[in-house]
């Protein structure tokens, strides 16, 4: 009987060592180094000043709290509000195992020093505030305490299968996903208690496998911040894009807006940090403050990485674009392709069909331009279709050449570079009006002085003095030189210009279902006033073509054609 007592005095003291002496726990552990550490020797700003065991603020030897890992502390009672996503595929339940205790402190709702078993003296230690408390609304944070299976990863995409977690991410024995699949409390060798390495992305593409992130720019690049504007990176230890890869966008733990866990919190913004001067070599911030431009910041937090096309409410926004894991700066291969910058982006095809991905530039513009009439204000045609995908369609009797290559085997007066087999893409017309003269101006249809959106001046407006200015954009390639010298057997271009005639009164720029070159009357301008109407007598609105020009019966300018022929 006394030897037992004798053992049973051994073993209580030594779980009194246990709970009162600091020291490492675990292989190549050590707490007491750590913000962990609690003690009055502890390294953080939260300890107590109390002399207490170094384990003794989670766990106790006996009469713990039942859930698991001797844990020396009550549990939260609070309800999470959790995250949500349209791309949310997993059972997000309220937090259970592991993720439950870490909760105990860090949401925030019990003091720290509410031990179960103090071991001694009570600590006093309060609330923990701060960063590290994240309340008891989880949105803005990555989910836990969901299964993470096969079956997630198969129907999910773009998801690692669970079998493959063997090294330091992994889930736990309910092969659930939990705070301690991504943190070690015991361990700080890496920033916040992470379990491995955050450069390059490394923690977040163990899981999650975005299509074409290996070869993308937010993957590879270089840059880094000049200093200027706000840090995308604050209280990162890498300089640059690459190094910093997930979280130059995203924030796993209050992000800054909760859709998607963007650092940001506003949808333009998150782009902007870097591309508003700040990191990227191109400003866009400020093409988007010009005349005419996509409105991004009308319609914020609207599109979701799987919204359908045919559905969704009319927006535009970085994303509908550029796929921030998949865009780069390669070249398309071949020139009607995608370039690198809207890989991975959906589209629409000239059929009407969802693309995923586009592979081609126009399929991308129908994804807003395709689906409907445009709504923006514009002038009135004899057929006003203003759908850009019919506009474009080749069975159409001409369209400029972007879906296939145009009609018009015998056009002339073309500048040099362009032939009659020509492609043109949306963007040799609509683009940065800096772009035509070079220099470190982004490309792309995101702001112009002119609108809409055009590289070059284009005006449209009936009564318009020609110049070289005023119909820059037509004169790209069409050559000018030319199209302002009648001669004799071609249609008689310079009569009309001299009568301040504009392109636009005969010519849609996109295309026309039921005439050839273009022809398409504009019967009022954008003011409503008058620009072509019906013939005097015979009340005809028509276009006879012929091979070098046509008939025309109609009335503009105060001139009565009935017809008029030309050549």
């Amino acid at each position: 009987m006394m030897h037992r007592m004798v053992r049973l005095a051994g073993l209580s003291l030594a779980m009194v060592w246990l709970v009162a002496v600091p020291f490492s726990v675990g292989a190549g552990s050590n707490i007491a180094s750590t913000v962990h550490n609690l003690t009055p020797t502890g390294p953080g700003n939260f300890k107590a000043p109390e002399s207490t065991g170094l384990c003794v603020f989670c766990h106790t030897p006996h009469s713990s709290n039942p859930q698991r890992s001797l844990w020396n502390r009550e549990l939260s009672a609070a309800t999470y509000e959790l995250y949500t996503s349209s791309t949310l595929l997993a059972q997000v339940k309220q937090p259970t195992g592991s993720s439950r205790l870490c909760l105990s402190c860090h949401d925030g709702t019990l003091a720290m020093g509410n031990l179960l078993r103090p071991g001694g003296v009570r600590p006093t230690l309060g609330f923990l505030t701060g960063k590290a408390a994240l309340g008891t609304n989880l949105s803005a944070d990555h989910p836990v305490s969901f299964v993470y299976d096969a079956a997630l990863a198969t129907a999910r995409g773009e998801l690692a299968f669970p079998s493959v977690l063997t090294g330091a991410i992994k889930l736990d024995q309910n092969h659930e996903m939990q705070c301690t699949s991504c943190h070690d409390a015991h361990e700080d060798r890496h920033a916040k208690f992470m379990r491995m390495d955050t450069r390059n992305g490394a923690l977040c593409v163990t899981c999650h496998k975005p299509t074409g992130w290996e070869n993308s720019t937010h993957a590879t690049s270089s840059a880094t911040w000049n200093g200027t504007g706000t840090s995308p990176w604050p209280g990162s230890a890498y300089p640059t894009v690459a190094e910093n890869a997930c979280s130059s966008c995203h924030k796993p733990h209050t992000a800054g807006h909760a859709k998607a866990l963007l650092a940001q919190p506003g949808e333009v913004a998150n782009c902007m940090v870097c591309h508003g001067g700040a990191v990227a070599a191109r400003n866009l911030q400020n093409e988007f403050s010009k005349l005419s431009s996509h409105p991004i910041s009308a319609a914020e937090w609207t599109h979701t990485p799987n919204e359908k096309p045919m559905e969704m409410a009319r927006h535009v926004t970085c994303a509908d674009c550029h796929n921030p894991h998949a865009s780069n700066n390669t070249p398309a291969a071949v020139a009607t392709d995608v370039t690198g910058r809207l890989l991975g982006v959906r589209g629409i095809s000239q059929a009407g069909g969802v693309l995923i991905p586009a592979t081609k530039e126009y399929e991308v513009c129908y994804k807003c331009h395709g689906l409907s009439d445009a709504t923006t204000q514009s002038f009135q045609r004899q057929d006003n279709n203003r759908n850009v995908l019919k506009e474009f369609d080749p069975s159409n009797q001409s369209y400029h050449p972007v879906v296939a290559v145009g009609k018009n085997a015998g056009i002339q007066n073309l500048v040099t570079g362009y032939t009659a087999s020509s492609r043109l893409l949306c963007s040799s017309c609509h683009n940065n009006d800096a772009a035509a003269s070079g220099g470190t101006a982004p490309a792309g249809p995101h702001g112009s002085q002119y609108a809409p959106i055009l590289e070059r001046q284009y005006d449209a407006a009936d009564n318009t003095i020609e110049s070289p200015q005023s119909y820059a954009l037509c004169y790209k390639c069409h050559d000018r030189n030319a199209l302002t010298i009648d001669v004799a057997g071609k249609f008689p271009h310079a009569r009309h210009l001299a009568k301040n005639t504009s392109c636009a009164s005969c010519h849609d720029a996109h295309g026309s279902r039921y005439n050839p070159r273009l022809i398409n009357f504009m019967l009022f301008d954008k003011n409503g006033l008058p620009v072509v109407s019906k013939s005097t007598a015979q009340q005809r609105l028509e276009y006879i073509p012929s091979v070098t020009g046509g008939q025309c019966y109609l009335s503009c300018h105060g001139v009565n054609h009935e017809p008029s022929t030309a050549p």
